[in-house]
């Protein structure tokens, strides 16, 4: 399997199953598509847990990114900046960015 470089760190908020987020649990290598706020393209976003085997709907937790295609947007992450992922069901979570990588 291809290594990416990781991008970002973030602070993941998972939807509830009821709330219209995850159905089964999601492990290492995820990926989802993930939006920023005033970005208009959206990107493939590859999460990678660290200290954990699976995360479950309703879990909140703190996950590494990888953005596939997104060159170009690097350079506008900053701490602090929210986002939300989401996948052919609709927005499945939230969060916001811990930590900024610099490659």
């Amino acid at each position: 399997m291809k290594k990416y470089p990781l991008h970002f760190k973030a602070q993941i908020n998972y939807f509830s199953t009821e709330r219209g987020g995850l159905i089964t649990p999601i492990s290492s290598g995820y990926r989802s598509e993930i939006k920023f706020p005033f970005e208009l393209n959206s990107y493939i976003a590859v999460q990678n847990f660290a200290d954990i085997d699976l995360i479950f709907p309703g879990d909140l937790a703190s996950v590494n990114i990888t953005l596939m295609n997104a060159e170009p947007f690097l350079e506008k992450l900053y701490k602090g900046m929210d986002f939300q992922l989401s996948d052919n069901s609709g927005i499945i979570a939230d969060g916001i960015v811990t930590e900024v990588y610099k490659s």
